[in-house]
């Protein structure tokens, strides 16, 4: 980011430009901020917010906050001294105390230090990618990004606070984004070919396989899986922390999401991750839904019999079932069945059985036995019917 480009995207004065444009690199580049339509959207908020990159601390004395429950303002006097500072106006003692755990400096201590260009600029890029704006961006939902930033919720029925000016500011940024040209394709060598050479593949040439495709997971749902894990904390048993969600998460983490939204009657996930934050009620009705399909979801996470089948099959796919693990573990647990045998007939041991004890344990046994087996193979369990619903 350069300073002409940040002058012209935002309307700011050269100085302004000259004194920001490194910090906002910086604060773009570590939190992914890294596309026109991320950027259009990031530099049209902070604009609004800081009136052109001109006030990193709010005008107003911040007497409206005190007391503000929401914001964490809970001792006399936290309203003005949590007023909005940064280049996104961070307010409130909560908010202050997240992005002093992002970044390592006590700003609850010193909120003064969030108006130094350093870190006015890194508390907005943190905010942002705090909050999953780059999939606002990324969509184009400037408005939701709008009520997001100014009413604390992206579905707000209250338009933000000058909607209608970042919207033209947006729309300038993204004027100024679009007349860079991209950076020109580095040469690449061409090794010379000798004239004898005939055309065609040499002999032991093996054209090479392509490359297994990745299947990518829709940048909404990793933006807003953090919420859902926050709102129901059984999903953290499927996806750990879900700062990141591997690629064997991919089909769970979609699952997740649709289910929420459905059961919550919701437009889409944002709508869904919203509710979750503000009703308890939608949480409890979400939470529900995830219970019903807890199965479906472990098992598309990676785990469960459909887990165990696939690893088996893979195990044994030269054909030799000596490989396969479920072939020992059955061989082994197989004699259990004859020794319970014997020892109910007489043959080996001691103890003494009445034939209602003798027929309860063989048949638990024998059930336990040959039942997990059949459901490994063939798709049932005793916890849940794989067959397909007529």
């Amino acid at each position: 980011m350069t300073p002409d480009l940040l002058r012209a995207a935002t309307g700011c004065s050269a100085a302004l430009a000259d004194r920001y444009a490194v910090p906002l690199a910086d604060a773009c580049q570590r939190y992914s901020i890294n596309t026109p339509a991320r950027l259009a959207a990031f530099l049209a908020q902070i604009g609004h917010e800081s009136g052109g990159l001109q006030y990193t601390r709010e005008i107003a004395e911040g007497l409206a906050y005190e007391g503000r429950q929401d914001l964490g303002n809970t001792q006399p006097g936290d309203g003005p001294r949590f007023r909005g500072r940064g280049l996104l106006q961070v307010t409130g003692r909560s908010n202050y105390a997240a992005v002093s755990a992002a970044l390592g400096v006590d700003f609850v201590a010193k909120p003064g230090l969030l108006e130094q260009p350093t870190f006015a600029a890194l508390s907005a890029a943190h905010w942002w990618h705090a909050h999953g704006c780059n999939a606002f961006a990324d969509a184009g939902q400037f408005d939701q990004l709008s009520r997001l930033i100014n009413r604390g919720n992206a579905f707000a029925a209250k338009p933000a606070n000058g909607e209608a000016d970042r919207r033209i500011r947006w729309e300038r940024a993204k004027a100024a984004l679009a007349k860079i040209e991209p950076p020109a394709p580095e040469p690449v060598d061409i090794p010379t070919i000798p004239d004898d050479m005939p055309a065609g593949e040499a002999p032991d040439w093996t054209p090479p396989s392509p490359p297994e495709k990745s299947v990518a997971l829709a940048p909404i749902i990793a933006a807003l899986l953090p919420s859902f894990i926050e709102a129901i904390p059984k999903l953290g048993r499927v996806f750990g922390s879900g700062s990141a969600v591997s690629e064997r998460n991919v089909k769970a983490a979609e699952m997740v999401a649709s289910t929420v939204t459905a059961a919550l009657g919701a437009a889409n996930e944002q709508e869904a991750a919203a509710r979750l934050k503000s009703d308890p009620a939608a949480v409890a009705i979400a939470a529900k839904a995830v219970d019903a399909i807890w199965y479906e979801l472990t098992e598309a996470g990676g785990g469960g019999v459909d887990g165990a089948r696939k690893a088996d099959a893979a195990a044994q796919a030269g054909g030799d079932i000596h490989k396969s693990p479920s072939f020992w573990i059955g061989l082994l647990l197989l004699p259990l069945v004859y020794l319970l045998v014997l020892s109910l007939i007489g043959m080996i041991g001691s103890a003494t059985w009445s034939d209602d004890v003798r027929a309860g344990l063989a048949g638990s046994l024998i059930s336990a036995i040959i039942g997990g087996l059949v459901g490994y193979y063939f798709g049932q369990t005793t916890t849940r019917n794989r067959s397909a619903t007529p």
